[in-house]
This record gives C-alpha cells, sequence and structure tokens, in this order.
C-alpha cells in the first residue's frame, strides 16, 4: 500500500472511527471500465449485491454502467442512483410476483428463473422476459458460491427451456435474453467459455440475440475473454454482471486491536458481523497494519479474531504485522470490498459500520454508522 492511501485510510479512521469500510470510487469505475473496454457494446450490469454503497452506485450510474438487482430493494436502490430502466437486469429465483410486475412495467429486463415465475411475468403484462437458466455446470469454487451445478435452486433446467419458449409463444412472446450465472469467485475461464458455446447454441435455436453470462469471475479478464470470445465473437450481444471483479480490491475494512490474548489472539473490533466471509466461505484477506499500538511479544503467528461470542469469529490467521499491533494498532483488512458491508449482520446487538468513499483523492463519509435508535426504530410499543 502506497504512503497517499495509507494516509488516507488513517484520515478516515480518525474522522468516523472503527469498524468502516472505504471503497475507493476511481478504483471501481477503472474495474468496470475494463470489462466495458473488453466487451464494446456489451451491457456491464454491476451486481448491486456486492457492495449496494450509495454513493458507489450513483458514480456507476453516472459512468453509464448498468445494474443486476436482486429484489424490489435493490431496484429501488438502483433506480436512486439514477440508473436509467433499459440497463437493469432483474434476477432472483424467489421473486415475488408483484416484484416482477413491477420491474417489468418499469421497463427492466425481467428473467425468469422457474416455470412459475415466467407465468407470473406473463400475466403481468408487456416487457422484456428473459430466461435465465440452470446449465449443469459446475465450476471450481466453494459450494456456498457454486450456482450453476444441476442440484442448485437456481434456474430453469434444461430440459424445462422448450417449454418455457413454447409458453413465451403461446403468449405471442419471444424470451429477451437468454443467460445463466455459474456462481462466484471463479478464478478459471474454462468454464465460462463452456456457457458461451452452451448458450450461443440455445439462442441460435431460439433465435435470441441477448446473451448473458452473469458475473462470478475472478481471474485476469482476457483469459475469459480469449475463453468467451471464440463462441460469442458479437460482444453488443453480451450482457455481463460483475460484482466482485468491480469492487473486491477497491474496498478494505478499518479496525482497531481493542484486545491481547497471549495465547495467540488480537481480538479487534470489527468481526463476523462486519465481514462474515471467512467463516462462511473460508475466504482469505491481506491484513496490513495502518498505526502501531502497544508492543507484542516476538516471534508469535497471531490469529486476527473478532468480538462477537461464536468461536468461528476470525478474520485471518496467522499473521506477522510485527511487534507494535498490539492494543491500539489501526489495520486495514483487504479486499473486502465485496460482500463485505453489504452482509453485515446484527448479531450480538453490533449496529452496522460507516462507510466512507475515496474520489479524486478526497475521503469522505457515504453512510453513517447504525445507531441504538436506527436498531429500535421499528420496535411496536405495547397497546
Amino acid at each position: 500500500m502506497d504512503e497517499s492511501r495509507r494516509a488516507t485510510l488513517i484520515e478516515a479512521a480518525g474522522r468516523w472511527g472503527t469498524p468502516l469500510y472505504v471503497t475507493d470510487l476511481d478504483a471501481a469505475v477503472a474495474n468496470a471500465q475494463a470489462w466495458r473496454d473488453a466487451l464494446p457494446g456489451a451491457l456491464v450490469a454491476y451486481a448491486v449485491k456486492a457492495n449496494p454503497d450509495p454513493a458507489l452506485l450513483r458514480r456507476l450510474a453516472d459512468e453509464g454502467f448498468g445494474f443486476e438487482v436482486v429484489g424490489p430493494v435493490e431496484l429501488s436502490l438502483a433506480r436512486r442512483a439514477g440508473a436509467t430502466s433499459d440497463r437493469i437486469v432483474v434476477n432472483g429465483v424467489g421473486a415475488g410476483d408483484a416484484h416482477l410486475a413491477d420491474a417489468l412495467a418499469g421497463g427492466a429486463l425481467v428473467n425468469a428463473e422457474s416455470l412459475s415465475a415466467l407465468d407470473a411475468l406473463l400475466l403481468a403484462g408487456k416487457g422484456r422476459i428473459g430466461l435465465r437458466l440452470n446449465p449443469s455446470i459446475a465450476a471450481a469454487t466453494h459450494p456456498h458460491l457454486a450456482t450453476g451445478a444441476a442440484a442448485s435452486k437456481f434456474g430453469i433446467a434444461l430440459d424445462e427451456l422448450p417449454e418455457a419458449v413454447h409458453r413465451l409463444a403461446r403468449a405471442g412472446r419471444a424470451p429477451a435474453s437468454l443467460g445463466a450465472h455459474i456462481g462466484s469467485d471463479i478464478h478459471d475461464a474454462g468454464p465460462f467459455g463452456g456457457l458461451a458455446e452452451l448458450l450461443a447454441g440455445l439462442a441460435a435455436k431460439s433465435d435470441v440475440a441477448q446473451i448473458d453470462l452473469g458475473g462470478g469471475y475472478a481471474g485476469p479478464l482476457d483469459a475469459w475473454v480469449d475463453a468467451v470470445a471464440p463462441h460469442i465473437p458479437e460482444t453488443e450481444r453480451l450482457v455481463v454482471e460483475p460484482g466482485r471483479s468491480i469492487v473486491a480490491d477497491a474496498g478494505w475494512l478499518l479496525t482497531r486491536v481493542v484486545r491481547v490474548q497471549a495465547r495467540g489472539h488480537l481480538i479487534a473490533d470489527a468481526g463476523m458481523t462486519e465481514l462474515v466471509r471467512p467463516m462462511l466461505y473460508g475466504a482469505t484477506h491481506p491484513v496490513e497494519l495502518l498505526e502501531p499500538g502497544a508492543g507484542l511479544p516476538r516471534g508469535e503467528a497471531w490469529t486476527l479474531s473478532g468480538p462477537i461470542c461464536e468461536a468461528g469469529d476470525i478474520l485471518a490467521r496467522n499473521l506477522d504485522l510485527g511487534p507494535t499491533a498490539g492494543e491500539g494498532a489501526l489495520l486495514a483488512i483487504g479486499q473486502a470490498g465485496a460482500y463485505g458491508a453489504a452482509m453485515a449482520s446484527n448479531y450480538n446487538g453490533r449496529l452496522r459500520p460507516a462507510q466512507a468513499v475515496i474520489e479524486g483523492g478526497e475521503v469522505r463519509l457515504s453512510r453513517r454508522r447504525e445507531t441504538l435508535e436506527d436498531l429500535t426504530a421499528r420496535d411496536l410499543t405495547e397497546g
């Protein structure tokens, strides 16, 4: 980490305390632009679930990117950020009829993930209906992140596709798009090449122009393009839904060490309620010392643990942050821009952290820290 970045993160922690999420908007836009440059004419629809920071969504909307949303709240957030309906893609295996109807009426591309959802969309009226398939492709990733396997809950099964096309045709409609999402945090581009080959063949049979390859790729972008291009050379046909690849390396979780257990634990003021990925997925995140604290015994490999009453509340293992990473030390947990703040919870009565953004070298608050009043605002008094 360069000294300018270090100084900015230290400033942010000093102004708004810890735990604190910080997202670099310029870095996120640069990552999104790399997708747009690699796929001229494609719809690059940022997956809002990765990080719904309002300043980030506004900046991406201003830059002309699209949004992939799951559920009515994310749809509202995308609209609130200024996204135009023609650049919104709606997914969701459990989407309710009312949400599907609202999204369709608003002009978004709405993907049916089951025959039942397709029937609800056909009843809802005019609009762009896509079909999101289960491609029966098992990519190498954590089991919780694998969405394209045949046994997963996601998407219309391949043997159901003819029936889905028939139901559309019976209503005088045709699929606006064929797509699938095979999972997240996938480093091998090969399965995306297989997905592109499958969808291109199916789209040709059904005379569908637009192909949605989802998101989830975590490797070098040029390898993804090399895998996909032989099957879909016309990039203007494509919809892609990157999330993690846009924001993961553009975000940090800042935390302070509040206690030291001499048996090898640095206890931080952030834990699984702020960053659940290590516990949920076995994810690893780099940790860097920003400001020194009290001294530590030498020669010890430390575990960075959170304050939550769970033995699994561990953020990182086998750390060697130097002899000054004791109580009061300020740490930056990297690669935390995706599925960090978005998955924060109130477990153990925790208040969700504030969020700040960096833009043009300046840092500002984007979302304030949650308060007890926020947490209890929905409580109903007796009588």
